[in-house]
Protein backbone atom coordinates (compact mmCIF):
# COMPACT_ATOMS: atom_id res chain seq x y z
CA UNK A 1 0.00 0.00 0.00
CA UNK A 2 1.42 3.52 -0.86
CA UNK A 3 1.84 6.11 1.81
CA UNK A 4 -1.24 9.52 1.35
CA UNK A 5 2.15 11.53 0.19
CA UNK A 6 3.12 9.48 -2.57
CA UNK A 7 -0.54 9.53 -3.27
CA UNK A 8 -0.94 12.71 -3.27
CA UNK A 9 2.56 13.71 -5.35
CA UNK A 10 1.25 11.65 -7.99
CA UNK A 11 -1.92 13.00 -8.51
CA UNK A 12 -0.83 16.08 -10.46
CA UNK A 13 1.09 13.34 -12.83
CA UNK A 14 -1.89 11.33 -13.35
CA UNK A 15 -4.58 14.19 -14.00
CA UNK A 16 -1.97 15.28 -16.91
CA UNK A 17 -2.08 11.35 -17.82
CA UNK A 18 -6.22 11.22 -18.38
CA UNK A 19 -6.51 14.41 -20.01
CA UNK A 20 -3.76 13.55 -22.51
CA UNK A 21 -5.47 9.86 -23.23
CA UNK A 22 -9.10 11.37 -23.03
CA UNK A 23 -10.24 7.64 -21.90
CA UNK A 24 -11.43 8.30 -18.44
CA UNK A 25 -14.21 6.84 -18.01
CA UNK A 26 -17.23 9.66 -17.02
CA UNK A 27 -19.71 10.03 -14.48
CA UNK A 28 -22.44 8.47 -15.87
CA UNK A 29 -20.79 4.92 -16.90
CA UNK A 30 -18.98 4.90 -13.60
CA UNK A 31 -22.54 5.70 -11.83
CA UNK A 32 -24.17 2.94 -14.32
CA UNK A 33 -21.85 0.06 -13.24
CA UNK A 34 -22.43 1.05 -9.40
CA UNK A 35 -18.87 1.67 -8.67
CA UNK A 36 -18.80 4.06 -5.76
CA UNK A 37 -15.44 3.42 -4.24
CA UNK A 38 -14.27 4.34 -7.97
CA UNK A 39 -16.28 7.79 -7.54
CA UNK A 40 -15.17 8.49 -3.99
CA UNK A 41 -11.25 7.78 -4.93
CA UNK A 42 -11.58 10.26 -8.09
CA UNK A 43 -13.21 12.83 -5.39
CA UNK A 44 -10.67 12.45 -2.96
CA UNK A 45 -8.02 12.68 -5.17
CA UNK A 46 -9.94 15.66 -6.05
CA UNK A 47 -10.37 16.92 -2.57
CA UNK A 48 -6.66 17.13 -1.42
CA UNK A 49 -6.51 20.34 -2.96
CA UNK A 50 -9.31 21.82 -0.83
CA UNK A 51 -7.50 21.16 2.14
CA UNK A 52 -5.35 23.96 2.14
CA UNK A 53 -7.58 26.31 2.07
CA UNK A 54 -10.83 24.39 3.95
CA UNK A 55 -9.26 22.28 6.34
CA UNK A 56 -10.70 23.09 9.88
CA UNK A 57 -6.97 23.94 10.79
CA UNK A 58 -6.78 26.35 7.65
CA UNK A 59 -8.71 28.76 10.09
CA UNK A 60 -9.30 31.74 7.35
CA UNK A 61 -11.49 30.04 5.34
CA UNK A 62 -14.96 27.90 5.73
CA UNK A 63 -14.64 24.50 6.52
CA UNK A 64 -16.68 22.26 4.09
CA UNK A 65 -17.26 19.88 6.99
CA UNK A 66 -20.77 20.70 7.30
CA UNK A 67 -21.39 21.15 3.54
CA UNK A 68 -23.60 18.48 1.74
CA UNK A 69 -23.35 17.14 -1.80
CA UNK A 70 -26.10 18.87 -3.48
CA UNK A 71 -24.62 22.09 -1.41
CA UNK A 72 -21.51 21.64 -2.92
CA UNK A 73 -22.68 20.83 -6.53
CA UNK A 74 -24.81 24.15 -6.55
CA UNK A 75 -21.82 25.92 -5.02
CA UNK A 76 -19.76 24.89 -7.52
CA UNK A 77 -21.43 25.16 -10.45
CA UNK A 78 -22.22 28.99 -9.19
CA UNK A 79 -18.52 29.50 -9.02
CA UNK A 80 -17.89 27.64 -12.15
CA UNK A 81 -21.12 29.43 -14.49
CA UNK A 82 -20.09 32.96 -13.21
CA UNK A 83 -18.17 33.79 -16.02
CA UNK A 84 -17.61 37.61 -14.29
CA UNK A 85 -16.33 36.31 -11.04
CA UNK A 86 -12.42 36.77 -9.94
CA UNK A 87 -11.67 35.08 -6.83
CA UNK A 88 -9.65 31.96 -6.67
CA UNK A 89 -12.57 29.79 -6.59
CA UNK A 90 -14.04 31.36 -9.79
CA UNK A 91 -10.50 30.12 -11.33
CA UNK A 92 -10.42 26.70 -9.81
CA UNK A 93 -13.89 25.78 -10.66
CA UNK A 94 -13.61 27.00 -14.08
CA UNK A 95 -11.22 24.27 -14.18
CA UNK A 96 -13.30 21.14 -13.02
CA UNK A 97 -15.49 19.32 -15.65
CA UNK A 98 -19.05 18.83 -14.27
CA UNK A 99 -18.03 15.07 -13.75
CA UNK A 100 -14.96 16.44 -11.47
CA UNK A 101 -17.62 18.53 -9.58
CA UNK A 102 -19.80 15.58 -9.20
CA UNK A 103 -17.23 12.85 -8.05
CA UNK A 104 -15.85 16.11 -5.35
CA UNK A 105 -19.37 16.64 -4.65
CA UNK A 106 -19.49 12.81 -3.43
CA UNK A 107 -16.70 12.53 -1.93
CA UNK A 108 -16.72 15.36 0.34
CA UNK A 109 -20.69 15.18 1.00
CA UNK A 110 -19.83 11.98 2.69
CA UNK A 111 -19.37 11.70 6.77
CA UNK A 112 -15.75 10.78 6.44
CA UNK A 113 -14.76 12.91 3.75
CA UNK A 114 -12.45 15.39 5.99
CA UNK A 115 -10.74 17.88 3.86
Amino acid sequence: MHSPLLRLSLLPLSLLGLAACGQAPSLGEQLATDNKVELLSQGALLAATCSGCHSDQAGAMASLNTYTEPMLIEAMGRYKSEREGTTVMHRLARGYSDDDILALSAYLGTDKAAP
